[in-house]
């Protein structure tokens, strides 16, 4: 029976890395563009009881849950990222944008915990304020909901992570210019994550479109990934072709 040779070990992990990269960022890009398509728009402007609906809907609840599991997925498709700018460097040298990716997954991995814990207040916290609301019929307890938002702590946490989660667009988009896959191919995701704070004041509309960027953004990414060359060994340990 033949050995695999160590470039045939090295293929298969390869190959993995390069399918869950690929497929961490096309997951987040859906999820990340579900948050405003499916967050309810009710007017904001003046306490109602339509807004309460909005409020309590299971579509409030479940745009904000593709939010923060979105910008959960981060953190792991630049991991997959940083193997593969590792994986594809000659043996002994720095792998091109090495330390940028490492510094992605470190940011993002931290911003998106911090930003996790706000949305939990948004999810949570706003719901049980517009059942309680719609249980007493007085759209007045709606103004609870500004309370809850502008929690200073929270505030700064808020913005500490989406900070944070900006800083790993641009250095993933620092490592993929680096290793050349192509160098552009980070950027539409850096512009998109650097924007994430001011599109929270925008109209739905540009909520919307900046959510089609961020996802063009993590779709150029899983392209760049696939498109990447993979060592492809046969069976037998020998180079293919």
């Amino acid at each position: 029976m033949t050995r695999p040779t160590p470039d045939t070990r090295a293929s298969a992990p390869a190959r993995g890395t390069v399918a869950l990269t690929a497929t961490g960022a096309v997951s987040a890009a859906v999820l990340l563009l579900l948050f405003p398509v499916l967050r309810p728009w009710p007017d904001e402007s003046v306490p109602s009881l339509a807004l309460a609906e909005a409020f309590a809907s299971d579509r409030w609840v479940l745009a904000h849950l593709c939010g923060i599991a979105g910008l959960g997925l981060l953190a792991p498709t630049f991991l997959g990222l940083r193997a593969l700018l590792r994986g594809g460097a000659a043996p002994g040298a720095a792998a091109p944008g090495g330390r940028a990716a490492t510094a992605a997954v470190v940011t993002a991995w931290v911003g998106a915990a911090l930003c996790a814990l706000y949305f939990g207040a948004e999810i949570f916290g706003i719901r049980t304020i517009a059942q309680a609301a719609l249980r007493a019929q007085d759209p007045a307890l709606l103004s609870d909901v500004d309370v809850l938002r502008e929690q200073p702590a929270a505030m700064t946490l808020f913005g500490l992570g989406l900070a944070l989660v900006a800083a790993a667009g641009l250095l993933a988009a620092v490592a993929l210019w680096r290793a050349g896959r192509p160098r552009w191919v980070g950027v539409p995701l850096a512009v998109g994550l650097l924007l994430y704070l001011p599109q929270f004041f925008g109209t739905p509309a540009v909520r919307v479109g900046h959510g089609v960027l961020v996802a063009a953004g993590l779709l150029l990414v899983a392209w760049a990934v696939w498109r990447a060359p993979v060592p492809d060994t046969t069976t037998a340990g020998h180079p293919a072709g």
